[in-house]
Parts: C-alpha cells; sequence; structure tokens
C-alpha cells in the first residue's frame, strides 16, 4: 500500500520549532499594526469563487460534495473568504477594516510554493479605504515583516494593473492577443513582443509604446522619468503620477532603496485593479510575497469597496532561510537531566520542576542518553548525577562544570540556574 500523497507532506518537529517562531515573529508585527487575526473555513461554497476574473480555474481546486449534493472546495485563496466576510459579517462595522490569517489554502496545481499541493499563507487584508496611505501601509507592513524573519535586503517590486490595462485597452485587443502579449511583455522579450506585433494593425507609437515599456524596470525615479516620455494616454498618464506620489512618500520613509518599479509586473490573480507588488530577497530569485489592490472583488456580494492586501508564502520563506542557512535561535533553552540511579530520582523531578519555572524545557531520565538522541532532540545543556555532584555540560561550547549535589534544595537549585547561565 502506497500510504504517501504527492504534493503534501509532514512536518517533523525541528521544522514545527522554526515554523512557530516565524509565526510568532509574523503575527507580532501585524498585532502591532492592529490587524485582528480571523479564521475562515476550510471548506468554502464553490459559487464563492465562480465569476472571477483571475482566481484559479476550478480545474485547480480540490472538490468534495455535501451530504445534500452542493459541491464545496477546499479553500484555494484566503483574500476572497476575508473579502466574504466583510461584506456579510461586518456589513455595518466602520471602515476601514484591518484583518489578518494564518492558514492553509490548497491548490491541485501550485506554482507559488515548491509544487505543494497544502501550502502556508500568511497575510493581511486593508478594507475600505481607497488612499494612497493604505498602499504605502502595505508595502510598509510587508517590509517590516520581512526584516522581522531576517530576510536580508528585503526587495519589492512595485507595478500597477491600471497601468497596463489603460495602454493595452486603447488597442483594441481580443483577449487572445491581450494575454499573448501580456506574457511576452513580462517576460520582457523585446525580440519575440517586435515579431508578435508585426501582423497588428496599431500606430506605429503603439508598438514603440508596448517595446519601450518590456525595457523598464528598476529605480522608481528612472522607470518614471522615462515612462512621461512615452506617448500615453492621459488616464494611462494619471496612473504614473499617482504610482510617483507613492515612491516619493516611500522616499520621504527612507525605504525607496527596498523598491523596484515594473510598470509591466502582472499577476496571476487577474482581479487586481491598482498597486501590484511581490517580494523578494536581494539576488534570491524566490517569491516570498505578493500583493495588490483589488477595489472591485466585494462587488460579487452586493457592495463593491476598495480594499488592498498581501500573503506571504511560508514555505518559500522556509526554502529561502534554509538556502542561506539561516536558523531562529530558540527562545528557550532545552536542558537534559540524567539522575542514573533511583536515590536522586525525587531531587532531579524537583530539579526539572525548578527549570522549568525558570523557563528552560527539561527531559528526564534515569539512564544516559547517547550523542545521536542529545543531538536529535536538539539539547543545549546535559546535568548528570554522579556520587556527590552533578555535572554540567554546555553543548554548544564544550564546556563543564561540576555542582556540589549534596547543597540543600534551595541553594542546589540557585547554584545550578548561575552555573547554566555562566556556562
Amino acid at each position: 500500500m502506497n500510504a504517501f500523497v504527492e504534493g503534501v507532506r509532514d512536518i517533523l518537529p525541528a521544522e514545527l520549532r522554526r515554523r512557530r517562531e516565524i509565526y510568532k515573529r509574523i503575527r507580532g508585527v501585524f498585532q502591532d499594526a492592529d490587524y485582528r487575526e480571523v479564521i475562515t473555513p476550510t471548506l468554502e461554497s464553490l459559487e464563492l469563487y465562480s465569476g472571477i476574473e483571475g482566481i484559479l480555474d476550478k480545474s485547480e481546486m480540490f472538490k468534495v460534495v455535501d451530504e445534500n449534493g452542493q459541491i464545496l472546495v477546499l479553500r484555494p485563496d484566503v483574500t476572497m473568504p476575508i473579502a466574504r466576510l466583510a461584506a456579510t459579517r461586518f456589513q455595518d462595522t466602520p471602515r476601514p477594516l484591518k484583518f489578518s490569517y494564518l492558514t492553509t489554502a490548497y491548490q491541485s496545481k501550485n506554482s507559488q510554493s515548491l509544487s505543494l499541493k497544502e501550502k502556508t499563507q500568511a497575510g493581511v487584508e486593508l478594507i475600505g479605504s481607497n488612499k494612497l496611505n493604505s498602499d504605502i501601509e502595505m508595502i510598509v507592513l510587508l517590509i517590516k515583516t520581512m526584516q522581522k524573519l531576517h530576510i536580508e535586503r528585503p526587495l519589492i517590486d512595485i507595478g500597477h494593473a491600471d497601468l497596463i490595462n489603460e495602454v493595452l485597452y486603447e488597442m483594441n485587443l481580443s483577449d487572445y492577443q491581450k494575454e499573448n502579449l501580456l506574457s511576452l511583455l513580462a517576460a520582457k522579450n523585446k525580440v519575440e513582443i517586435k515579431r508578435y506585433l508585426k501582423d497588428f494593425d496599431l500606430k506605429q507609437n503603439s508598438k514603440k509604446t508596448l517595446i519601450e515599456l518590456s525595457t523598464l524596470f528598476g529605480s522608481p525615479k528612472e522607470v518614471i522619468k522615462e515612462l512621461k516620455k512615452l506617448p500615453i494616454s492621459k488616464m494611462a498618464r494619471a496612473e504614473v503620477l499617482k504610482l510617483e506620489k507613492l515612491f516619493d512618500k516611500l522616499k520621504e520613509l527612507d525605504l525607496i532603496n527596498y523598491i523596484t518599479f515594473d510598470p509591466m509586473l502582472i499577476s496571476r490573480h487577474g482581479y487586481y485593479t491598482g498597486i501590484i507588488f511581490k517580494g523578494y530577497a536581494g539576488k534570491h530569485n524566490i517569491l516570498l510575497a505578493n500583493g495588490g489592490r483589488y477595489d472591485n472583488l466585494t462587488e460579487k456580494f452586493g457592495a463593491g469597496e476598495p480594499a488592498v492586501g498581501f500573503a506571504l508564502e511560508i514555505e518559500n520563506i522556509l526554502e529561502y532561510l534554509s538556502k542561506v542557512h539561516y536558523n531562529f535561535q530558540a527562545e528557550r533553552d532545552r536542558i537534559i537531566i540524567n539522575y542514573n540511579k533511583e536515590a536522586n530520582f525525587k531531587n532531579a523531578h524537583r530539579l526539572a520542576e525548578e527549570l522549568r519555572n525558570n523557563n528552560y524545557i527539561v527531559e528526564i531520565f534515569e539512564e544516559s542518553k547517547d550523542a545521536e538522541y542529545i543531538n536529535f532532540q536538539g539539547m543545549d545543556y546535559k546535568l548528570d548525577y554522579s556520587k556527590s555532584r552533578i555535572e554540567l555540560k554546555n553543548y554548544h561550547t564544550g564546556k563543564c562544570i561540576n555542582i556540589d549535589s549534596e547543597l540543600h534544595d534551595k541553594k542546589l537549585y540557585e547554584a545550578i540556574l548561575e552555573k547554566v547561565r555562566e556556562v
């Protein structure tokens, strides 16, 4: 019997400890900015995801049928359930709404997280504000979160859905032509773009604009400067000016060095209506986060309102941290006690409780455990009883100290706690 399912996996103790530290740090940043955590159902109606451009194709969703014949899906995306929550449960609540989440999404085909069908995402959604400051808040919050996770030089690549949509709208292209062209523009394949445009009945200015757009990327100041030279429409130019203001604000906050601007940045999620952004780490080509503005998404529930948010890809973050060999320092040290004979049983258990009360993680055994077990458990210290002393060993430094085990209870505990800090 094959007991394994492709695309899902067990999370073992060592990784789970790292994940919990990552979760704690992410939640801390979100809470500090007053984003309140919500949990939406794992099972949602298939209808929730139907008719929305950019949501996964139905073939990529895991579907089940309930006892009433209703088709349900395992939540493939977190933004839609939160949009539903805002438009229904929080319909009469003052805006803006500020939600956070740390949950699992399920996709039968997943290009975002190491081909996993089950992925962990953490993110925020700000619903009910179309102000520029809301977009800035998202970018600032993303940078802070990435810094808290020790991601070296966070890099936020920014684009704008309305800018490229406005440029293409003027050209009266079919959906098929637009889709192909967007793919070429995103890949910045100048040669193929020229070849593809040969058979198009477009003005020379339009062809020039598309070719020039495919080459623009990098410093926001320089890209904005080049965009202003292009023969783009009044509406497209208005979007450029909005972006310029956004970049000016980020410069005021000393964050512009974390930002790149790609006018042709596109997202798989077609529901974005304004700013789009993706988060990376320096030169590492691993997508760590993505987000943007989606002002029309809640219309499905009868009341459209502006919204912006982002999602962190936890599995990708773990992959990145593994590549740069970064491990979070455990906040609690781990100690193993070997009391070695029955006469030490009571004192060893009392000592274990005293250490636990002082925020240590403690395992206790009568017999000594070998190095393989100690390494597997990730122990920091060992307390080993002998006839009249306790040997304290620090596994990081290799240093050993002997403590008189004949000391009275309280003095013994105080001596051990003092020596653990010293060794």
